[in-house]
């Protein structure tokens, strides 16, 4: 079985990201948006490649919105990363460079600190994908996530809540002993993103913990510099992880979300037309991607165990006892009683 190739369906468009004055008085309004009946251009920007549900999700947006503007809304999606990192981008939507980002919950909690509940072992209640999708649908809609969205609004980033962009469980890959129980993580020599939301946990299961970029982490497993990964179905299988590792061992110990975010200013410089038309597309979008996505991994993990990896169904039970203070680690944005809500709210 393969899977299929999923091919770009955006055509980019050169960036216009002007106004066209009409003799009005615009100066207090955002110089990117344009009187009623005349064409704008939103600059979409994200990291992952033109092959991705986050992508195919973008393109989707970019045709919602085109749709229904009749064209007066064009959408330009620039993926891969070619404007720089998640964080990189994070800071150009602040300044307006770029109207639009899609990060993940860990780097935009850079920023938007009680972002990072997200990021938080087993904080999204379900026994697979299709239910934690679910129980974070339904916590969009509570008043504790729209603590998030009110944080983000003061940090100049428009965060619609509800617009939920599902990428999937993290689980540890290891290459010669599966991990079936807690104490087989004792001293395991594995590597995590460089950010607290990803170091702590493992430090928490007495695991040997190596942060180091993404490029390097085929290699190192493939040397032995370290034993084990974790990450997301999909990049265990779009980086080849299953040539260097053996095993898929199903912690599911993190979900993972994408929050799209806008610049505030440029959002509130719309028309109220125009302005529902871009929430409604990146709500309707994010339903696009996130059943794409789901579909994905359930896909993928079948490539993975047809390559010979095997499936390893973890005992979760010690997993989450020794992870469920580590919101602590994130001070005052994150204190007992906002974990609570968060929790109570799915």
């Amino acid at each position: 079985m393969k899977l299929s190739k999923f091919k770009t369906l955006a055509m980019v468009i050169p960036l216009v990201f002007t106004m066209v004055a009409c003799g009005s008085d615009t100066s207090e309004t955002n110089a990117n948006v344009s009187d009623e009946g005349e064409k704008i251009t939103v600059k979409l920007a994200h990291v992952t490649n033109d092959q991705s549900a986050i992508h195919l999700g973008s393109v989707k947006f970019k045709e919602l919105v085109e749709e229904q503007s009749n064209g007066s809304i064009e959408v330009e999606v620039i993926p891969g990363g070619q404007l720089g990192s998640e964080k990189d981008l994070i800071e150009s939507t602040k300044l307006g460079t770029v109207d639009i980002t899609i990060p993940s919950a860990a780097v935009l909690s850079n920023f938007v600190p009680k972002a990072a509940v997200l990021t938080l072992p087993y904080v999204i209640e379900g026994s697979n994908e299709q239910e934690k999708y679910e129980s974070l649908k339904e916590l969009a809609k509570s008043d504790a996530y729209k603590e998030i969205e009110k944080e983000a609004d003061a940090e100049g980033l428009k965060l619609f809540s509800e617009a939920v962009w599902w990428v999937g469980d993290r689980h540890v890959t290891t290459k010669d002993k599966p991990i079936q129980t807690l104490e087989e993580m004792e001293g395991l020599k594995i590597r995590t993103p460089d950010a607290a939301a990803h170091t702590e946990p493992f430090k928490a299961m007495d695991a040997n913990v190596t942060p180091m970029n993404i490029t390097e982490v085929y290699y190192s497993l493939k040397t032995g510099a370290i034993e084990a990964q974790e990450n997301s179905i999909n990049q265990i299988y779009t980086n080849n992880f299953h040539e260097v590792q053996k095993y898929v061992n199903m912690t599911g110990h993190m979900t993972q979300n994408e929050l799209p975010v806008l610049n505030k200013n440029w959002f509130n410089g719309l028309t109220e037309d125009q302005q529902s038309i871009i929430e409604t597309a990146m709500f309707d979008a994010g339903v696009y991607m996130s059943d794409l996505q789901l579909k994905q991994n359930e896909e993928e993990l079948e490539i993975l165990k047809e390559n010979g990896m095997e499936v390893i169904n973890t005992d979760l039970t010690k997993f989450k006892e020794a992870t469920k203070d580590l919101y602590q680690i994130f001070g005052d944005a994150i204190d007992q009683q906002f974990y609570n809500d968060i929790v109570e709210s799915q």
